[in-house]
């Protein structure tokens, strides 16, 4: 394990400070969470934030005993993270109708379903305790990515990236098309009427 030690030793405190810091941030606003004015997108940004940070975690703190437990810890991890994501894109879409929603979770969600899924496929293709180490470390960093961007996104900022550009495009062009009906409506039914005589 010599190689990866040091790596897994500062992603355990790393994991444990940014899990304890989403709770503080999480308890900062428990209103948005909890109770009758909860919001479903907001229950999901904290559940994939929490989700992605405990899985480095964990993933660190199997990495550091002795042994090659991560192809099994990758393979547990991910099959919760994956059913936790599928999970919270289901009550998603049940929320559609009942309030309103972003446009980043359709693209976000099934791109965490994809990371998890690969993770639970790590179990299969890792061949050898420096490939499943390797294999943990990569995916260490990509959920702390994915921790620390659900969480700032939780705190209602944006990053400013691809993606925000990509949702803005995107509801730009939704906002044209749906004003370019209403007005084809409303000349269709304006020319339809006659005046009385």
């Amino acid at each position: 394990m010599g190689a990866y030690t040091n790596f897994f030793l500062g992603s355990v405190t790393v994991g444990g400070a940014l899990t304890g810091l989403l709770f503080v941030a999480l308890s900062l606003a428990p209103q948005r969470l909890m109770g009758d004015s909860a919001s479903v997108e907001q229950q999901s940004i904290a559940a994939t934030a929490f989700t992605a940070l405990v899985d480095s975690l964990w993933l660190s703190l199997v990495a550091l005993i002795p042994g090659n437990g991560l192809p099994s810890a990758s393979l547990i991890l991910g099959l919760i993270g994956l059913t936790g994501t599928v999970g919270l894109t289901v009550r998603l879409l049940r929320a559609r109708s009942k309030e309103q929603l972003s446009g980043r979770w359709p693209m976000l969600l099934p791109l965490i379903v994809l990371l998890y899924g690969f993770q639970a496929a790590s179990f299969f293709t890792a061949h050898g305790s420096k490939a499943a180490q390797s294999d943990a470390a990569t995916f260490v960093l990509i959920f702390f990515g994915v921790g620390i961007a659900r969480s700032w996104e939780l705190l209602g900022l944006r990053g400013g990236g691809l993606l925000d550009l990509l949702v803005s495009r995107a509801g730009q062009a939704r906002h044209r098309s749906a004003g370019q009906e209403d007005r084809a409506s409303d000349s269709g039914s304006g020319s339809g009427s006659t005046a009385p005589v």
